[in-house]
């Protein structure tokens, strides 16, 4: 009997390690590469490509999301093989080891924003427990835990709960002490409710955000060419937004989540473009953060 009980988990272990080559296999010949993405002003060059139908000769498609944690859930379902991110949403990864990033895109430079319905000094004061609303497991929760180190409010009673940007805005302002952490095009939401920014990665001295593509490194073996050209679409159209930025807003509006145009271009000032050139102080940080960097394309 425990014989037979053997050779039974024999062919299981078997059957089922050809079911996983089998998925690997085919997830690695597909002919389409599955990007997944959000409405960040860094990333928007991709969204204006794809409006004007200059991705539909390459093997990218793009899936557009609103919370940051479903680049991780796609991606491990096999329904991608990249996304577009900061550097903090690949090391909230569970495994990461396949994933490079491909080319660098900006770096935040007061586009990410922490805001509140008091000022900083009021919040050092505060006796209430402050609720905190941020997208737990990603970006948001570094950023918040930089700005309570940096500004020494460990002290303080904070109430995190998990929230997507979208969720976020639905909340109704209160007189309670409350927290938002959002990112353009969100924030300028959250301006008009009233809130106010207590810090941004243009203040912040300890914390730097980085944007890029990330892949899967065994969908860019063989397809290097791909990337290039993808890279030279986003630059042909970041080249678009600084020759004619009407047109261009007006081309990607519908997934900027009602900014204006004002909003809109005052977003693109709080960041720094990465998209040429070789930056190694970023590579050097991202390796720092054990980010490998092999697979840059400059």
């Amino acid at each position: 009997m425990k014989k037979s009980y053997a050779i039974l988990s024999l062919v299981l272990f078997i059957m089922l390690g050809v079911l996983i080559g089998f998925f690997y296999s085919n997830r690695l010949v597909k002919q389409s590469i599955e990007i997944s993405s959000n409405p960040w002003v860094g990333f928007t060059p991709f969204i204006y490509a794809q409006e004007k139908g200059w991705l539909d000769k390459t093997p990218f498609k793009f899936v557009w999301l609103v919370d940051l944690s479903e680049n991780s859930h796609l991606y491990d379902s096999g329904f991608t093989q990249g996304f577009t991110a900061t550097q903090y949403e690949l090391l909230h990864f569970k495994e990461h080891s396949h994933m490079k990033p491909v080319f660098l895109i900006d770096r935040s430079y007061g586009a990410d924003v922490i805001l509140a319905n008091r000022s900083l000094n009021e919040l050092r004061t505060e006796h209430k427990p402050i609720t905190v609303y941020l997208e737990l497991g990603s970006l948001d929760e570094d950023f918040f835990k930089a700005f309570v180190r940096e500004n020494g409010l460990e002290k303080l009673q904070f109430v995190l709960t998990n929230s997507s940007q979208k969720m976020m805005t639905t909340v109704s302002p209160s007189g309670l002490p409350t927290i938002m952490i959002s990112y353009d095009p969100y924030v300028s939401e959250f301006l008009k409710q009233g809130y106010i920014s207590v810090a941004s990665t243009r203040s912040m001295q300890s914390f730097s955000v980085i944007d890029a593509l990330f892949m899967d490194e065994r969908f860019v073996n063989g397809r290097e060419d791909n990337y290039k050209e993808l890279l030279a679409i986003f630059n042909r159209a970041l080249d678009q937004l600084k020759k004619n930025p009407h047109e261009y807003y007006e081309t990607i509006h519908g997934y900027l989540e009602g900014q204006s145009y004002q909003e809109f271009m005052d977003s693109t000032t709080q960041i720094q473009w990465l998209n040429s050139g070789i930056h190694p102080i970023i590579e050097t940080q991202l390796r720092t953060q054990h980010i490998e960097t092999n697979r840059l394309l400059h």
